[in-house]
């Protein structure tokens, strides 16, 4: 039952953050990404490196934000992910405006913003999947002990 919930919550993660980031890179931020850094990327992008991050990534909010060992609430699912996607972007976006002789400041601070916001929003979508579903399992064990 268990694994359920956290394929459940697992999927919900993930297809929110492919979704989200799908319309973030492809729609809204795409001239602003292409403008200002569109002399260093590739004529043509390799996808598993964008699968890998999707997958693992995913799998790192779900048990750094959702299953931690702490007592799951919003607020506390919230903070977590504040914490994680500021973080990860951070280390990102930082270490690329470090070492990158053309990496634009204001990338650095929008991408940083957006990863924050995105890993937020991502761990919500988990821990509201993951909710509905731990209630319908528990109404389910419910109705099966009162017959």
């Amino acid at each position: 039952m268990q694994i359920k919930l956290i394929g459940i919550a697992y999927l919900s993660i993930l297809g929110c953050y492919l979704i989200a980031d799908f319309i973030w890179l492809g729609f809204v931020a795409r001239s602003d990404y292409n403008s200002s850094m569109g002399h260093l990327m590739r004529d043509s992008f390799p996808m598993w490196p964008w699968i890998a991050f999707y997958l693992i990534y995913s799998a790192c909010i779900l048990r750094l934000v959702l299953f931690n060992g702490s007592k799951r609430t919003f607020a506390r699912v919230t903070v977590n992910a504040l914490f994680l996607g500021l973080a990860a972007y951070g280390a990102y976006n930082l270490t690329n405006y470090a070492l990158l002789r053309e990496w634009p400041l204001s990338i650095t601070f929008t991408d940083w913003i957006w990863g924050t916001s995105l890993t937020t929003v991502s761990a919500w979508a988990g821990y509201l999947a993951l909710s509905i579903a731990s209630r319908k399992l528990a109404d389910k064990a419910g109705d099966k002990a009162s017959a």
